[in-house]
């Protein structure tokens, strides 16, 4: 079952897989247990088949019994118990989840950052228990990171989501009466940049944040988190050099890229780290968003 697991995070997601590897197995087999969770909840709110809400209700309504039957809740619940995961964050992760059925454009950045927190930064959040980082202190600074990684997919997929029906950049970053058809316009690619790029400037604050908090992490996996952080944020300043194109096709980074930072950043490892307990910027990347109300 272990493998399974594995091969869904290596499917959707390279880049964590990516730096996953450098992880012990165990290490590794959870965190794969944690995304699937996450990727399994997800895929069933985006399947715009006319069952998808009763998917998703299903999934819900079966990791709330004591023994879920779906073997993923059940696989779940087990390193929920093991690492003793904050309930908190995983019903904010199913109520940012299920708010993807009922899709509403964010009104402006407030939205985008609470929309962010509940499907990523709770992630950010569980996933550092699973790494090791124990301290109450490390949360804010995990959720941080989960929220840029979360700002760099959207800016990373405006097309993709605008054939699903969705727009995630703020309606207030685009003209007034913007609609799904303009994205694709070719008159307004100008003006979805501009918003794009304010994201990815957003997002620098939060992964600045996050690459702090890695000093909660236990040394043996500090790297591991270090090179997805940079993984992730290099797909945004990919964006940028591409932005002419980044509507068209979809930007990652190929396997000589990740390879190149990998040893790039293994050299500079110890500057990167933070060598005294970070304080974090509540009043500047929480309480103005209302997260973690």
């Amino acid at each position: 079952m272990s493998n399974e697991f594995k091969n869904i995070l290596k499917k959707h997601a390279k880049s964590f897989y990516f730096a996953g590897l450098l992880l012990d197995k165990q290490t590794l087999n959870d965190a794969a247990i944690l995304y699937a969770f996450c990727r399994q909840l997800d895929d069933s709110a985006d399947n715009l088949k006319s069952n998808n809400t009763y998917d998703l209700k299903y999934l819900i309504e079966d990791y709330r019994q004591p023994v879920p039957k779906d073997s993923v809740n059940l696989y779940f619940k087990k390193i929920q118990k093991k690492y003793a995961l904050k309930q908190k964050f995983i019903d904010d992760l199913i109520l940012g989840v299920t708010s993807d059925t009922n899709f509403k454009q964010p009104q402006n950045v407030k939205d985008l950052l609470l929309y962010s927190y509940q499907v990523a930064g709770t992630v950010g959040a569980l996933m550092a228990k699973i790494l090791g980082a124990t301290s109450q202190n490390a949360e804010k600074f995990a959720i941080d990171l989960g929220i840029g990684m979360q700002l760099t997919n959207i800016s990373r997929d405006i097309k993709e989501d605008s054939i699903n029906n969705r727009i995630y950049i703020p309606q207030d970053m685009l003209p007034n009466n913007f609609s799904l058809k303009d994205i694709l316009n070719e008159k307004n690619k100008k003006c979805i940049f501009d918003a794009t790029n304010q994201i990815l400037e957003i997002a620098e604050k939060y992964y600045q944040s996050g690459i702090d908090g890695i000093y909660f992490i236990p040394s043996r996996n500090r790297f591991s988190i270090l090179i997805a952080a940079i993984l992730y944020n290099s797909i945004g300043k990919k964006i940028v050099k591409n932005k002419h194109v980044y509507l068209k096709k979809r930007i990652y980074l190929n396997f000589f890229e990740k390879i190149f930072i990998l040893i790039k950043n293994y050299f500079t490892k110890n500057k990167q780290y933070k060598i005294t307990e970070p304080v974090h910027k509540t009043n500047e990347l929480h309480i103005p968003y209302q997260l973690l109300l």
